[in-house]
């Protein structure tokens, strides 16, 4: 970063590094002045060994525009990760980091990959290993997903020093074009890997003279299959680790962990104990967050429209019914968590709601809650900062929509803890290994079974079971 503020800008003084500390100042042109300060924390304990900070303070913006002040600020978020870190974020990851050791070698070495996944730190972990299994750079593309986690600049700035070509999801069909341009010229089939439902759709309805330059579908999240439901038949492979037992029995209840933990961190002044709560989708994630909530000591009530789900919550003692007007005007819930994968709240639902109350998303994107029929139905809609959005209601009542309506576990946060997700990330690379290799069996369309065979006898859960199980040896 240094480096590239010095290209445009004077150094006035640098004070030499004693080992712990750095101090630069440079002039921007003109009259504008900044600082850049570089240092061992105040507590070391707080962070892993070897970890500094990086300060940068605007002494004078002179003649700096409101725009390029924000741009000065903002470089120091966007500083690629270090070796130090990349060697930390290998350690919490060693089932992705660690595949090219166990999956055939360059076993991508004839696919491009367009990778659609959250722009965390775990992602450049996968990112790396996809590298080392025979895909090179130029042969990847990035889709990203917009989202604002905690690095997102500082992961976007990683990709960038690699020459990684990075989409934003907006233009989608774009950059299919694009990849499919660059994979013919290195002579290679592209392959989707994604996390809910960003590319297969767009290349059925946009760019269906693409399909043949691909090879399957690597999907995430129920989200992404609740998708391709409109296609009776789909004309590439699905390896589906969004439907796989090896997900079931692992994410869920992280995700749900990590909602519910994001959600206290984001209203640390709110009491939630004894206060009534709707749980609307008592799917995988849902029933978790259910219990959750119970754990934390809330009244929970539960809504969903697959009978089956609904029986098995009040068969395990949650207020139930199959009417969410009727949840909604009886519970007054001061918490609403929508986990359908659908949309569930919508503008019809604001009569009923008459108490200030806040509603939660983990669904992908913001489409869980009907935000702009929410919004016609609002006397006035107001910003709640990194809340969200706060919805006057006409009723008199204020419905703050956390996190703008978007899963609340990627708002402003890492989500799962690396450790967590690296199974599931590791599964997305077996899965792509496998739609790579000829004759791989997996027909176009869903290959549920298919999956569940690949993921349960690849050797992953294994190593999962050595590294947590009760002989573990980390």
């Amino acid at each position: 970063m240094i480096q590239g503020i010095a290209k445009v800008a004077d150094v006035l003084d640098v004070s030499p590094a004693d080992g712990t500390s750095s101090d630069v100042r440079v002039r921007l042109g003109g009259d504008a002045r900044i600082r850049l300060l570089g240092g061992a924390l105040a507590q070391p304990k707080c962070a892993p060994k070897g970890t500094f900070t990086i300060t940068l303070v605007l002494e004078e913006p002179g003649s700096l525009s409101s725009a390029q002040t924000s741009a000065v600020l903002s470089a120091v978020q966007r500083v690629p990760f270090t070796a130090t870190e990349m060697r930390e974020l290998r350690r919490q990851m060693p089932l992705t980091g660690e595949l090219p050791m166990f999956l055939p070698s360059h076993c991508l070495a004839d696919v491009a990959p367009v990778l659609t996944v959250h722009h965390m730190t775990d992602f450049l972990v996968m990112v790396e290993a996809v590298r080392a299994l025979g895909a090179p750079a130029e042969a990847i593309t990035v889709i990203d997903k917009g989202y604002r986690y905690r690095h997102t600049d500082r992961v976007d700035a990683h990709l960038a020093s690699q020459e990684i070509v990075v989409w934003p999801w907006t233009r989608t069909a774009d950059a299919l074009d694009d990849h499919a341009k660059r994979a013919a010229a290195l002579d290679r089939d592209g392959l989707l890997i994604d996390d809910g439902g960003y590319t297969l759709p767009v290349l059925l309805t946009q760019r269906p003279g693409l399909l043949p330059h691909f090879v399957g579908l690597v999907e995430q999240t129920i989200s992404g299959i609740t998708k391709l439901e409109q296609w009776s038949q789909l004309p590439l492979p699905v390896f589906s680790v969004a439907e796989s037992r090896l997900k079931a029995a692992i994410e869920s209840y992280g995700i749900a962990d990590a909602a519910i933990r994001n959600m206290l961190r984001l209203l640390p002044e709110e009491k939630f104990e004894g206060q009534p709560a709707l749980v609307v989708g008592f799917g995988r994630i849902g029933e978790q967050i259910a219990e959750l909530l119970r754990a934390r000591r809330m009244r929970v009530a539960v809504q969903d429209r697959q009978l089956i789900r609904l029986i098995s919550a009040h068969e395990r003692g949650f207020l139930t019914s199959r009417c969410l007007s009727s949840l909604l005007r009886d519970h007054q819930p001061l918490l609403i968590v929508g986990s359908t994968g659908r949309t569930s709240i919508r503008g019809e639902h604001a009569a009923v709601i008459k108490r200030d109350c806040y509603l939660v998303s983990t669904t992908s994107r913001d489409r869980e809650f009907a935000i702009a029929e929410l919004g016609e139905e609002a006397a006035e809609i107001g910003d709640a900062g990194v809340l969200g959005t706060r919805l006057r209601l006409r009723s008199g009542a204020s419905a703050t929509l956390v996190s703008d309506g978007f899963p609340i576990n990627f708002h402003y946060a890492e989500s799962l803890p690396n450790m967590y997700s690296d199974l599931i990330l590791a599964s997305l690379i077996v899965g792509a290994a496998t739609l790579a290799a000829p004759g791989h069996g997996f027909a176009p369309g869903h290959n549920v079974e298919a999956t569940n065979r690949v993921l349960e006898g690849c050797g992953l859960l294994e190593r999962y079971y050595s590294r947590f199980g009760p002989e573990a040896t980390r």
